[in-house]
């Protein structure tokens, strides 16, 4: 580690609230309706549809079968159809989330949008066959695990995806870190935004840290792109 980047502060048996069950539905809704508006004004969704765009350049693929991986509110899938409605691509997306009380919120969430389909399952025993799925996207996702799950599960996405893939999250060091904790004295109102926002800064990894990780899963045609407000992110193609 540098003095730039401090080591990772991770621990399995302290999950983040939005990890845990029993939240009060209310306050859960709430904080996924943040992280959206941080994914729609802060670069989340931008970059995925970016990459998306590069990975089907010159690709003919009508409906695109995209898998999306811890979704959360699926404010990622919902905005994915929304791109593939004004580029008139046909899409057939799937979103998958472990935790059943965000399942619920997800299907609310996506009642008008026939083209996403939610399920619940745990990301570290997906069903779904090798390249049963065009494009997989896992977004804010990563740092919510240990290093050896991490690897399991980018071995997984790579066998999964028949395209590529597009992985993005947040980039560790103290700068980042030192905001989340600054926004949860002060301007963070949500409960569980409080305690997750500061302990996600602290429990991501560095660019290093994923770059082995890959390595490790045994990715190989991959770049990783540090991007603005802390973020990074994996692109590859198969």
């Amino acid at each position: 580690m540098s003095l730039f980047v401090p080591p990772r502060r991770f621990d399995p048996h302290v999950p983040e609230i939005m990890d845990r069950r029993g939240n009060d539905a209310a306050l859960l809704r709430a904080d996924l309706h943040v992280l959206e508006n941080i994914n729609r004004f802060l670069g989340g969704h931008r970059i995925a549809l970016a990459y998306l765009d590069d990975l089907l350049d010159g690709v003919p693929m009508n409906p695109v079968r995209i898998l999306d991986l811890a979704t959360g509110g699926a404010d990622l899938p919902r905005a994915i159809a929304q791109w593939a409605r004004q580029q008139c691509v046909g899409v057939e997306i799937t979103a998958v989330d472990g935790n059943p009380e965000i399942v619920t919120i997800a299907r609310e969430q996506c009642a008008a949008w026939p083209a996403i389909r939610i399920e619940q399952h745990d990301l570290l025993a997906l069903p779904y066959a090798a390249a049963s799925f065009d494009v997989v996207f896992c977004s804010l996702t990563l740092h919510h695990f240990s290093e050896t799950n991490v690897v399991a599960i980018l071995r997984r996405i790579h066998d999964i995806a028949q395209v590529g893939y597009v992985i993005n999250d947040l980039r560790r060091n103290r700068i980042a870190i030192g905001l989340g904790k600054l926004m949860a004295r002060t301007i963070i109102r949500n409960p569980i935004a409080r305690f997750d926002a500061p302990a996600s800064c602290e429990r991501a990894f560095s660019v290093t840290e994923l770059r082995a990780m890959a390595a490790r899963a045994g990715l190989r045609n991959f770049i990783i792109r540090r991007h603005r407000f802390f973020r990074m992110a994996i692109a590859g193609l198969k």
